[in-house]
């Protein structure tokens, strides 16, 4: 079947689903244009205060790398909203428009350190003004915007989700996207309460709060700035099996379309977030990494990939994973596998041995000659050595 990943998000037509996340990769709409000559479908700009009164400095060095060895799981990083004017802004949003009128530009708000009606009222009318084809509202950032009760911290509070959706509905005829945290056990009831107040979509998750580790020589957590440190937004892999459960949690919820972003990297990453339920897919960290250019192996390999399973669009697949997800008390007790170990591919490393030994008391696997063994009645199906067997020579079997 010929596919395409054209798609139609809250009534904005997209050539393909993937948009750049709000962040460092569109700080500016001079970037934002070039990531459009590249390919992508759309962009949310940095998001941006009411400046008149709120203007902050990022600090140096403010991104972080996580790494497990030499390959980046994450980054995380002290970067704040973006510091140029709302009026520059919507200058370069109708200059993007005027010259990408086939790619989808949105705005994102972040209110000040005061909670405001009129400021996000006002902000709202700017940007409808420039032109801007949604609004992203960013209730989720972890860091900075945190500490002084807003970010996430508004993202918790469903009566402060109502607010800032509702004063923005009002100002506008354009979608607005509130974009949640991860940050909370109950992300379903915020998205509940965004959709009531007259959400058109739910973008998630932003990033983690978190700290990377620690100068084991200076004592001072990383980034240092001057000598001091601070909690940091992750993002990246590491961030994705979360981002993938607040995806699947509020398709289910709220049936409202999910743009989803968190930990996208390759076109496998993209498929799964569709198969939960997501219908655009926002990327930031592996932009990060490397580069706009990433588009090109994301668009290729989600349209192979939609061909050989003979999916025609988007839609022919959206949310096909949702009905097999289930309360974890459900789960069937009586399915019984037993791990199964193919000798001609085990080295005899004995990682297996010791996890299983190590881990459940159950002692089910052992030595024999140069090859692992499994004794099928004392192997409890956890499925510990399937992961962390190097050779990927353990499998499950059914008992």
């Amino acid at each position: 079947m010929s596919a395409t990943l054209q798609t139609n998000f809250v009534g904005i037509h997209l050539k393909n689903p993937f948009i750049l996340a709000s962040a460092p990769p569109t700080v500016s709409p001079e970037n934002i244009a070039r990531a459009f000559e590249m390919g992508w479908g759309g962009a949310v700009i940095k998001s941006v205060q009411y400046t008149p009164r709120f203007i902050k400095q990022n600090v140096t060095p403010r991104i972080h790398a996580v790494r497990d060895k030499s390959q980046i799981i994450g980054f995380t990083n002290f970067e704040i909203g973006s510091a140029k004017t709302l009026e520059a802004w919507a200058e370069g949003i109708l200059w993007l428009k005027q010259r990408f009128p086939e790619n989808a530009v949105f705005a994102s708000l972040m209110h000040t350190d005061v909670l405001k009606e009129e400021e996000w009222r006002e902000t709202t009318r700017i940007f409808e003004q420039a032109g801007v084809d949604g609004f992203e509202l960013n209730l989720s950032c972890s860091h900075g915007q945190a500490e002084s009760g807003c970010g996430a911290m508004l993202g918790t509070d469903e009566e402060q989700i109502k607010k800032v959706v509702s004063w923005v509905r009002e100002e506008t005829t354009k979608p607005v996207i509130p974009k949640l945290t991860a940050l909370t056990m109950d992300v379903q009831s915020k998205g509940i309460a965004a959709k009531a107040s007259g959400a058109d979509a739910i973008a998630a998750i932003n990033t983690m709060s978190s700290l990377p580790g620690v100068n084991l020589k200076t004592f001072i957590p990383y980034n240092s700035v001057d000598g001091m440190s601070a909690l940091q937004g992750l993002s990246g892999k590491a961030i994705k099996p979360i981002a993938l459960r607040c995806v699947m949690q509020l398709a289910s919820a709220t049936n409202l379309p999910i743009s989803a972003t968190g930990g996208i990297y390759t076109w496998q990453d993209a498929a799964e977030f569709i198969l939960l339920g997501a219908q655009t897919l926002q990327v930031c960290s592996a932009v990060m990494e490397h580069g706009y250019g990433v588009i090109n192996k994301l668009t290729a390999g989600l349209l192979r990939y939609m061909e050989e399973m003979d999916f025609g669009t988007i839609e022919d697949f959206r949310g096909k994973a949702l009905v097999n997800v289930t309360k974890q008390i459900d789960l069937n007790r009586d399915y019984k596998l037993y791990a199964y170990v193919n000798a001609e591919k085990c080295i005899g490393c004995g990682k297996c041995v010791t996890a299983c030994r190590d881990n459940n008391a159950a002692g089910a696997i052992r030595i024999e000659g140069k090859s692992a063994v499994c004794i099928n009645d004392k192997c409890e199906g956890c499925g510990l050595c399937t992961q962390i067997c190097p050779q990927g020579c353990i499998s499950m079997m059914k008992k």
